[in-house]
């Protein structure tokens, strides 16, 4: 039977939550880490199944460090996993050691108009082929203000918080209606009152609405697996 991986970690727990679907558990060791995993049969998961996983990682990681794997990775069975984690094993001990019991917080500024953002409103009044040339340098300088303008907020997000640079990662216009998409590692203990200095200092950012989310299992700086 095939097994899905849920975190990484350094042990077993004595007493371990249920699996997905309700399935026993499993700690896989694999030299100094080991993975956890339910031994169930996926092909293709449900929205269920992923909001089960989501379950089985919060409550791994509020009872021991970890790192979270994102939903769907799977092994053939409990010895493919094995051979997966003990591969790299000093790796993924390195990045355990330095998230810890760490949480993660997410920062996703909304542009308050997107009609009026930075770079709308070019108009176009030359010949047609001429005109798709400049609605095509225009959107080129449209998205350069844009990337600007939230290089500009990522900077000042980051000046208020007086956060490392290694504990944030930015995503810059992901979408047309979002500025800026933010993960921040919040010192372990400390999410909650993190989380309140964040919506302080991102709510008085101009031009864009806030929106701030977590504590949750720091699965973007889980990036060693």
């Amino acid at each position: 039977m095939s097994v899905l991986l849920h975190a990484i970690s350094d042990g077993a727990l004595a007493d371990p939550p249920c699996g997905l679907r309700g399935s026993a558990l499993e700690f896989i060791p694999a030299g100094s880490v080991g993975v956890w995993a339910s031994p169930v049969e996926l092909d293709a998961g449900s929205r269920d199944d992923a909001f089960d996983h989501h379950r089985v990682v919060e409550q791994l990681c509020a009872r021991q460090p970890c790192l979270p794997i994102r939903f769907g990775t799977r092994a053939a069975d409990a010895d493919s996993a094995r051979t997966l984690i003990s591969s790299r094993q000093d790796e993924l001990a390195s990045a355990l050691a330095r998230i810890g019991r760490r949480r993660e917080l997410a920062v996703t500024l909304l542009w308050l108009d997107a009609t009026t953002r930075p770079g709308r409103g070019h108009a176009v009044t030359s010949a047609p082929g001429r005109a798709f040339l400049e609605r095509k340098r225009a959107g080129y300088a449209a998205d350069e203000e844009r990337r600007v303008a939230a290089e500009s907020l990522a900077r000042r997000l980051e000046a208020g918080l007086a956060a490392d640079q290694a504990d944030v990662r930015h995503a810059y216009c992901p979408s047309a209606q979002v500025a800026l998409s933010t993960a921040i590692l919040a010192p372990a203990g400390e999410a909650d009152a993190m989380k309140e200095r964040v919506v302080r200092v991102a709510s008085a950012l101009g031009g864009v609405r806030a929106v701030v989310s977590g504590p949750w299992p720091p699965y973007t700086f889980a990036s060693a697996t």
